[in-house]
């Protein structure tokens, strides 16, 4: 019995390893998960930025709209012919205006989707990159398990007690 205990520390330290480098890989994949939904949800934003910029655009050529009626109705009461002089350049001045604050308003809005869609995009490679990472620490532990499983083995052999770590020098190092 007591001879079996040797090697059932080994396989419980592989099983072990095994384990937690399992463990790391989920961990990627659970936090490329988080942040695919932080990216669905800046995509999401992209098209209410949008949204809400071509419903104010639409509320201000309405306002545009009413500002250059009345303008012609004040000129008609007085009796002014609208299609010369001042009265033509001030409708032509409004009406331009008019014109590049909806382009402003319209910009805005693509300013913003532009914002969520990089949003998006930064959050779509963070998640590769926690992937990418959780790979490379289960790989890592699997090694190093591997690694002190070999270790404990080899001491093994020598009829010597198990132990993890190495030996530098002459003096044990554990870790």
């Amino acid at each position: 019995m007591a001879a079996a205990l040797p090697i059932i520390a080994i396989g419980t330290m592989l099983a072990g390893t095994a384990m937690s480098a399992g463990s790391q890989l989920a961990g990627g994949r659970a936090q490329k998960a988080g942040y695919e939904y932080g990216a669905r949800v800046a995509e999401a934003d992209a098209t209410v930025a949008r949204q809400k910029a071509a419903r104010e655009e639409e509320i201000h050529r309405g306002k545009l709209s009413r500002l250059m009626g009345t303008q012609r109705a004040v000129f008609g009461a007085a009796g002014v012919d609208i299609g010369e002089g001042t009265p033509l350049s001030i409708a032509v001045d409004t009406m331009l205006e008019g014109e590049r604050e909806a382009e402003f308003i319209r910009y805005g809005g693509e300013v913003e989707a532009t914002r969520s869609l990089n949003e998006a995009r930064m959050q779509r490679y963070y998640g590769k990159q926690a992937v990418k990472a959780g790979r490379i620490g289960a790989a890592s532990t699997f090694l190093t398990g591997l690694g002190q499983a070999g270790m404990m083995y080899a001491g093994m052999g020598k009829g010597a007690t198990p132990k993890t770590g190495y030996e530098w020098g002459g003096k044990y190092q554990n870790f």
